[in-house]
């Protein structure tokens, strides 16, 4: 399980990602409190605008939940232990939040579901709003997910086990450089050492450059000239390291002694392209050759996810504009219905009151008698004060129905808006993958897809 959260601004961008369709195989809103809106990028502007009314700069806390999907799936009712217990820690108790649930597909094809909750910093206390303070949170979350899984029963990962780092070592074993990277996606300490340990075994066994060079490739490493430093080393996951900070007990001067002249080994660009041609030959690399039809049937599963994922994109991007424009057909025709009708009852009401004037009005002497001592021009003269009062009622009324006609319009507009930024959103989830795949020609078609969006607003995904 990790807990990471932070705050931060940016209502729409904060929506956008929640509610990406693409990215993601299923979306559900579980929760919504404090908010009178009944979409996020809208509930979101709420937040933010009372914001304003404070000196923060941030509104919002995002909290994100992943629990470890090898071990077993979590109950509603822990979900929502969790969630609690941890509102509770951060002081975030009764404060406005969104609960967003998330399953996604990884890349073991496996599905795994993780949870968003996003809190209004905003409070109101003493008569003014103030923002709460969120200092030390990333301790206060590490304690969470210490204490729910001792309550839920599962494991850890090993750096939320404890709570520093591995103290340094006297014979370098534990590579604290290289630590940064090993938080990463794949990496942990434990395998920044044993890198460490096979390269520098490596080097002490291999005479001269090209036969070191050639025990490092067959191993899956590649010597390229560095940016910043003379010679660094590059992995089968494109990681680029430190050459001389990879071999124990060796300076850099003595790397640079024995690989020669750095302008003579390829640049790290052209190490990556070695590395990728590698993975799919299983000639090129003499050593495990199930690691490369593990890489090779990785690239083909995130293939058939791009697929996947841009059919779905298509698949949504249809339904939406099908839904906008049904809806856009529905206010269209109501609209219509309402001013018909509001004109009928206000053709209704003058008649009406013609009606009751002319049974009023004499006939004959009657009439002549209200002629001649001017009742009759006072009475139409009351007549026409009348009409002009009635008038401007039935112009009110009008102005009304505009004025909400015109609400709503600008409602769906900005629903419009936000579908368009939320279809561009999804292209980009879409560009990133294909980059992880290298494929030049899908990334351009994307962005020839992205560039037409923009001309005719309206984004089309049908390239794979």
């Amino acid at each position: 399980m990790i807990l990471k959260g932070g705050s931060r601004r940016g209502a729409n961008d904060l929506a956008l990602h929640l509610t990406n369709e693409v990215d993601n195989e299923r979306v559900v809103i579980a929760e919504v409190r404090g908010m009178v809106a009944d979409n996020l990028y809208d509930g979101f502007r709420e937040w933010e605008l009372i914001c304003d009314q404070t000196q923060a700069k941030e509104p919002f806390y995002s909290l994100s939940i992943n629990p470890d999907p090898n071990q077993r799936e979590w109950s509603e009712a822990e979900w929502q232990r969790a969630i609690a217990h941890i509102e509770d820690r951060l002081g975030l108790s009764g404060q406005p939040r969104a609960v967003i649930f998330h399953e996604k597909e990884g890349e073991d094809g496996k599905i795994r579901r993780h949870a968003h909750v996003v809190w209004s910093r905003i409070k109101f206390e003493n008569g003014k709003f103030k923002a709460v303070h969120m200092g030390q949170d990333y301790y206060k979350l590490k304690t969470c997910a210490r204490e729910l899984a001792k309550e839920f029963g599962i494991d850890l990962p090993k750096g939320i086990k404890t709570d520093s780092l591995p103290a340094r070592e006297k014979n370098d074993e534990v590579v604290h450089y290289d630590l940064a990277k090993s938080h990463g996606k794949g990496r942990d300490p434990i395998s920044a050492a044993d890198r460490k340990k096979h390269i520098t075994k490596i080097w002490h066994e291999s005479e001269g450059a090209e036969a070191f060079c050639e025990a490092l490739r067959r191993a899956g490493y590649v010597v390229a000239q560095g940016e910043r430093r003379a010679f660094v080393v590059v992995d089968q996951e494109s990681g680029i390291h430190a050459l001389a900070r990879q071999i124990a007990g060796v300076s850099i001067k003595e790397v640079k002694h024995r690989l020669g002249n750095a302008d003579a080994y390829p640049s790290i660009e052209q190490a990556m392209d070695e590395i990728r041609i590698c993975a799919k030959d299983a000639s090129c690399i003499k050593g495990d050759t199930s690691k490369q039809r593990v890489d090779l049937s990785k690239e083909q599963r995130l293939l058939q996810k791009l697929r996947r994922m841009a059919q779905r994109a298509n698949q949504l991007n249809a339904s939406r504009q099908a839904k906008l424009g049904k809806e856009r057909i529905e206010i269209a025709e109501r609209h219509k219905q309402e001013r018909q009708a509001l004109q009928r009852q206000l053709r209704a009401k003058e008649t009406k009151v013609l009606r009751v004037r002319h049974k009023k009005k004499p006939e004959g002497i009657a009439m002549q008698l209200r002629v001649i001592f001017g009742y009759e021009m006072l009475l139409q003269w009351q007549h026409h004060r009348q009409d002009k009062k009635r008038e401007k009622l039935f112009e009110k009324e009008r102005h009304y129905l505009k004025s909400r006609h015109e609400v709503e319009l600008q409602r769906l507009e900005r629903k419009a808006h936000r579908l368009r930024k939320l279809e561009i959103r999804e292209a980009q989830t879409l560009n990133r993958l294909t980059k992880r795949l290298g494929n030049e020609g899908v990334d351009k078609n994307i962005r020839q897809e992205q560039r037409r969006e923009e001309k005719s607003h309206g984004v089309s995904l049908s390239y794979i």
